[in-house]
């Protein structure tokens, strides 16, 4: 996947918007895929495209907490990147990794961690196995976008008026 953006770039000098799920978008060099058996550690395109681009390649996390994906997703467990992140009573928010915080905050993100990782598969009865890991939000990601709740995807209707 990696490749095929990179030479796009190359053969256009367009400006890309490299949207996929955060297993192929995070900066992981290398990161962990579960579930699997046993997991899967590997580079991912986003790592590539880091490596291609520096800091042209912007990656941004897009995590939740809970909702319909069209089938129910649990909260995540406790231990994952997620629950704190949801655990900030706004509703949605846009969390700027690259900026300086507070230690405290920065020792968190800073710190090995799993976050959820929904796909085609999920069974709710076994939601800790879904999950990436093997670095740090920061290490991952330039920015999270978090929102509490997820919803199916709907089809939307709009009116086009030619002139």
């Amino acid at each position: 996947m990696a490749e095929g953006t990179i030479q796009w770039h190359e053969d256009t000098s367009d400006r890309i918007v490299y949207w996929g799920g955060i297993a192929h978008t995070v900066n992981g060099n290398p990161r962990t895929v579960s579930p699997s058996s046993p997991p899967m550690t590997h580079r991912n395109a986003g790592s590539y495209l880091r490596e291609h681009f520096g800091a042209g390649y912007v990656s941004i996390g897009l995590t939740f907490h809970h909702g319909m994906a069209p089938y129910q997703v649990l909260p995540p467990p406790a231990e994952f990147a997620d629950a704190v992140l949801g655990s900030t009573g706004l509703d949605a928010y846009l969390l700027d990794l690259r900026t300086d915080g507070p230690p405290s905050a920065r020792t968190r993100l800073d710190m090995p961690t799993k976050t959820r990782l929904i796909g085609p598969h999920y069974d709710p009865a076994d939601n800790a196995a879904y999950h990436l890991s093997g670095g740090s939000l920061a290490d991952w990601f330039d920015a999270i976008l978090h929102t509490q709740e997820v919803t199916p995807v709907r089809s939307l209707s709009y009116a086009t008026s030619y002139q």
